[in-house]
């Protein structure tokens, strides 16, 4: 599911993190934005670079940050990214035994109530 709907009319905290990867020997861009009801959030969109893949090793990059959103309730909002080069991508891992560590989402995302609506 892509969509975070609004229980209630008001104001609410986004916050999303992604798990960015290259693959690429050069560094690449990506856009991430909103959209409420599939329409595009102006003013939303935040540009991020992950560095390349060197020594045999991919670039990676965790990104995150939070918007605060006025939505009735019903309306539901969407994190949407593009890149120009396929070879960056958003990326789950699973887990691991050397080091050991637990697997990892590609994206996170929370959608918090803060108040209603004056």
């Amino acid at each position: 599911t892509t969509k975070l709907t609004a229980a209630k009319a008001g104001l609410y905290n986004l916050q999303w993190s992604g798990q960015f990867n290259n693959t690429d020997t050069s560094e690449n861009d990506a856009s991430v934005w909103l959209r409420i009801d599939g329409v595009d959030v102006p003013g939303s969109t935040g540009f991020i670079a992950v560095v390349s893949s060197h020594g045999g090793i991919d670039g990676h990059g965790i990104i995150g940050w939070n918007y605060y959103v006025q939505l009735n309730a019903g309306q539901y909002v969407e994190i949407w990214w593009s890149t120009t080069n396929q070879k960056l991508t958003l990326e789950c891992y699973g887990p691991s035994t050397s080091p050991t560590r637990p697997s990892t989402a590609s994206v996170v995302a929370t959608l918090s109530f803060v108040s209603a609506l004056a």
